[in-house]
């Protein structure tokens, strides 16, 4: 994409001003142990880069998290999901940091959310606070370190955002003279795509195992042969000191003939271009230089050539090289090369449907149709359905092909079913066929239909759920002795909706602990009459609207 090279002093004079605009701030630690990372800015997620770094709490649970300057709370979330439990804290330097997946709160803000929960009754909230109603300091502790939400591990994540426009930047910013690393990025393969051109015995796609041939230098071996357009991708991985994790790679430029064809550089995104990480990486690890004329992501790119494809139109050897650089400065190489081999290349093949990136595009035909919104594809392609007739589900399972990243947005696919009995029509659900499992896609019934939104192209059936879900005591006999009321929620089929929960008739509290379905509630003597025989009521309900509930009598 030749005019984004030519805005390159214009974007990189933005980039720089971008920067400059928020005051670097004297931040403290957020923690008081040794810092080392088990995850670092950018990193390569589904859907998204990663916003922050992890850091890691010596895989415990509970140690002090400390606000990093003087602010207030401007935010605190508290969920199953993401970040668990999160606080957020606007700084006078324009800088607002997040503290997420911790355990618990310090009182002072604990209090506050607790408030907010009773009054919603519900454990799920997003309070907004204004300047001066939650104060702090530099160096208060306003939480404690913790696995909550989506995490996989006890760890802190922290991320430093712009407070005007909540754009993440990279903590390492700030936090770099905690944080030792002299190890270089590790490169693994090496992969090559060719548009509408040849390369060796394939028309698509090449791949290469990178091997290390000294320390910070790759290689893959024998030279190849393309002829037309050619793209790179390369699959690599940060190191650092003192741990064995992997990372991303803060920095990327491929060398063509000594001229730097590609580079890219992950400082700073906008959470509204982090979905564009689909066209940009491969299957989520491989970085490529192909900006698809869909892919809107600006931020990451400091130099692309003819969109980072490469013309090869002669005969001659292509001197070809990747440099991979870290935040402090370790760099590795891979060095390669391409042979110009004139070769014919194969007529493109046409087997479906033309659905263009920039239009809205319908395919409707007898018993299924599809709505994909412009925007939603990140370029050109011939879209196929094919359908396979199926007695265990409520329609035909339909195909919809080829296979293209997760879209950018959601499309929406109706199904006709084949045989239509329930009464009560909440009880079908969409379910999406990958291997020998399948993921519910909730949306809703209409004469003979189901209509749901999808974010990715496969094989698609309506399905049937007419169990409840199950709730599973855990322990009741040692309740009262421990203080805390344990139970496991879930559901096989549609997935869990909401729950909720009575003592003696009067909501309370329960905490969801989404990785392991467990909800739980910590008697209160304010709450909950110590000294007497109570009664427990949870009822729970799937997406299909089948409800399970439980009572049981304890004393306490």
């Amino acid at each position: 994409m030749r005019n984004i090279m030519y805005l390159r002093p214009i974007f990189l004079g933005i980039f720089s001003f971008l920067i400059l605009t928020v005051s670097r701030g004297e931040m403290i630690s957020p923690l008081k142990i040794p810092l080392l990372m088990s995850a670092n800015f950018g990193e390569l997620r589904p859907n998204h880069f990663h916003s922050g770094i992890d850091l890691k709490t010596q895989g415990r649970i509970g140690l002090p998290v400390y606000a990093m300057d003087d602010g207030y709370v401007s935010r605190v979330v508290v969920s199953p999901w993401g970040f668990g439990r999160a606080v957020y804290i606007n700084h006078s330097s324009g800088l607002t940091t997040v503290y997420g997946h911790l355990d618990r709160f310090a009182p002072f803000i604990d209090e506050i959310v607790r408030r907010q929960q009773y009054e919603q009754e519900d454990f799920s909230i997003d309070c907004e606070f204004a300047e001066g109603e939650i104060p702090v300091a530099q160096g208060n502790i306003i939480g404690y370190s913790g696995n909550s939400g989506s995490s996989g591990g006890p760890h802190l994540h922290l991320d430093i955002r712009d407070t005007d426009t909540q754009d993440p930047m990279d903590p390492q910013e700030w936090l770099s003279p905690l944080i030792t690393d002299d190890v270089a990025p590790e490169v693994r393969n090496l992969v090559f795509y060719t548009h509408e051109g040849v390369m060796g015995n394939t028309t698509r796609r090449m791949e290469r195992k990178a091997v290390r041939a000294s320390a910070g230098s790759y290689s893959i071996g024998e030279s190849v042969p393309v002829w037309g357009d050619v793209s790179f991708g390369i699959e690599a991985y940060d190191r650092m000191t003192g741990t064995t994790n992997k990372y991303g790679v803060h920095q990327v430029d491929l060398y063509i003939d000594d001229s730097l064809f590609f580079s890219t550089y992950i400082y700073r995104y906008s959470f509204d271009e982090t979905r564009y990480i689909n066209s940009f990486a491969e299957e989520g690890v491989i970085m490529r230089t192909y900006i698809a004329p869909g892919n809107r992501l600006k931020s990451i790119y400091k130099q692309v050539e003819n969109r980072g494809i490469l013309h090869v139109d002669e005969e001659r050897a292509y001197r070809c090289r990747y440099v991979l650089t870290d935040y402090d400065g370790n760099s590795s190489s891979v060095e390669f090369s391409l042979i110009g081999k004139l070769q014919e290349p194969p007529l493109p093949k046409k087997e479906g449907i033309y659905f263009s990136y920039a239009v809205d595009n319908l395919y409707k035909k007898d018993d299924f149709g599809i709505f994909v919104p412009a925007g939603a594809l990140y370029e050109n392609l011939d879209f196929t359905r094919r359908k396979i007739p199926s007695k265990k589900y409520c329609s035909d399972i339909h195909i919809i092909a080829p296979s293209v990243p997760p879209l950018h947005k959601a499309a929406e696919i109706s199904v006709r079913l084949t045989e239509d009995k329930l009464s009560d029509k909440r009880q079908y659900y969409l379910v999406r066929l990958d291997d020998d499992r399948s993921y519910p896609v909730c949306g809703e019934y209409a004469n003979g239909w189901y209509k749901a939104k999808i974010t990715e192209f496969g094989s698609y059936a309506v399905s049937v759920d007419t169990l409840p879900p199950t709730i599973l005591p855990i322990a009741p006999d040692k309740w009262s002795t421990r203080e805390k009321v344990i139970l496991k929620i879930s559901d096989d089929q549609s997935g869990l909706k909401s729950y909720r929960g009575e003592i003696d008739g009067k909501f309370v509290l329960f905490e969801l602990d989404g990785k392991t379905g467990r909800i739980s509630y910590r008697l209160e003597s304010n709450r909950v009459k110590k000294g007497s025989e109570h009664t427990l009521h949870v009822v729970v309900y799937d997406m299909c609207g089948n409800e399970q509930s439980y009572t049981n009598s304890f004393v306490w």
